[in-house]
């Protein structure tokens, strides 16, 4: 009987021990559920001080809090750590982000038309710009129209009578001596020589169509008193023809108006079919002299362009 008294005496004993043990191990377990759920709070907590507070502390602190018995593994800990030691700073969080400017294709304006301050110069060399004359030039009682003097363009006179009565003498006369002499070109308009003078402008180029076309209001043929004869070729002066005339046409108030290795003072190359009508005196005094008209004259021949 005494022997089953101390068999469950000891069994309850046993008992009374294990559940000790039980309630001992719920309550470990209690707290460890405890310190676990704080755990994260902690963590947060000092995560969102660091933000506002410098860098150098805190780290370590963490660090040493963070690490208890019960810590979750180092994954945590260092994700926690990253945050606190890449804090963000006060400049990133103001700073607005740059945003590179869209180009934008500038407007095409038309441009405003204005009106020139200076008369609108003729782009086309071969319409040069006349200046405007009123009169024509006398020089000594001679009419003058070189490349410096010029003729109204309302000048019309036709073939002066006088001119034309002196150029059949001498056509007559020349007849007589075996020599053939008759007019190609005589009196000519202002718009017939504009013509003129375009088309040899078009063909040789400005330059060289001055050296033997007259510009419109420049040309002797408008004044009545200058004619072409037989042939417009240089060769002409070495004909007995072209002879005959350099050597009397003055008897009959002519002079070869662009006389041989003269054309830097005439402004024209040699022209020996050439002859213009002053008079027999005045006439034979240009021929003595061995002077170009601009020579006796003193006076040039010059375009003003």
């Amino acid at each position: 009987m005494m022997k089953q008294i101390i068999k469950i005496s000891a069994l309850l004993l046993a008992l009374l021990l294990t559940a000790s043990c039980n309630a001992k191990s719920a309550t470990t377990n209690k707290k460890s559920e405890k310190q676990s759920e704080k755990k994260p709070a902690l963590t947060e907590k000092l995560t969102e001080k660091d933000l506002t507070e410098p860098a150098e502390q805190g780290t370590d602190d963490i660090t040493d809090t963070a690490l208890t018995p019960d810590s979750e593994p180092a994954e945590e800990t260092a994700e926690t750590q990253q945050a606190v030691t890449e804090p963000v700073t006060e400049q990133e969080q103001t700073e607005p982000k740059e945003t590179e400017p869209k180009e934008t294709e500038p407007k095409e304006t038309e441009p405003k038309e204005t009106e020139p301050d200076s008369p609108v110069i003729n782009e086309n060399p071969c319409e040069p710009d006349i200046p405007e004359v009123t009169e024509p030039t006398y020089i000594n009682g001679i009419l003058i129209a070189n490349k410096t003097y010029a003729l109204p363009s309302t000048y019309a006179p036709g073939i002066d009578p006088e001119a034309n009565s002196a150029l059949n003498a001498m056509i007559a006369a020349a007849a007589q001596e075996g020599i053939s002499l008759y007019a190609v070109s005589s009196y000519r308009s202002y718009d017939y020589q504009a013509g003129l003078y375009e088309r040899y402008c078009n063909q040789s180029g400005k330059a060289e169509a001055d050296r033997y076309s007259a510009r419109p209001g420049h040309s002797e043929h408008q004044t009545g008193l200058a004619f072409d004869l037989n042939s417009l070729e240089q060769d002409f002066g070495f004909t007995a023809e072209g002879i005959w005339l350099a050597n009397h046409c003055h008897e009959y108030g002519f002079i070869i108006r662009y006389p041989h290795d003269k054309e830097h003072i005439t402004g024209y190359m040699y022209e020996p079919w050439h002859v213009r009508y002053l008079g027999i005196e005045i006439a034979s005094s240009v021929y003595e002299s061995g002077l170009c008209l601009e020579e006796y004259l003193g006076i040039t021949s010059v375009y003003a362009d």
